[in-house]
């Protein structure tokens, strides 16, 4: 299966999409790199949250937690209004409680609710509830 790269005048917007296509066709090792390569390349470009995170993810659906909380926690602390900065969190939290660290995975859910009401309300609220569920807070 082939997987189209586009050629537009935004080469950062294109290695991105490239990127992500890779990871939407589970091509995870290839997905990493290439996403990589846009943290790298392009670290103003306004799809940078998104590079980032979608990196995270591809570690973390690659079955490597602990180099996807590091993307992960790397996004959200460069910039917390981010565009992906809340998924980043929520998917810190997923990546602690794959590693066994129930304590961490709290706390990244805790300063989620606490930070991101609105996308805990909306957009990742089916997120939230999938990633909570095999954890025990108080």
């Amino acid at each position: 299966m082939a997987i189209e790269k586009p050629s537009t005048d935004d080469k950062g917007e294109d290695e991105y999409t490239y990127g992500y296509r890779l990871w939407e066709a589970k091509f995870f090792p290839e997905a990493q790199q290439q996403l990589l390569r846009v943290v790298q390349q392009y670290p103003r470009h306004v799809r940078i949250s998104y590079a980032r995170n979608l990196l995270g993810r591809a570690y973390l659906e690659d079955g490597k937690p602990g180099t996807a909380a590091q993307y992960f926690l790397q996004n959200y602390q460069a910039d917390r209004k981010g565009d992906r900065a809340a998924d980043s969190l929520l998917y810190l939290g997923v990546a602690m409680s794959r590693l066994k660290e129930e304590k961490r995975a709290c706390l990244a859910f805790a300063e989620f609710r606490q930070n991101y009401a609105a996308e805990l309300a909306g957009r990742l609220k089916s997120q939230y509830e999938a990633a909570t569920k095999p954890v025990t807070c108080n």
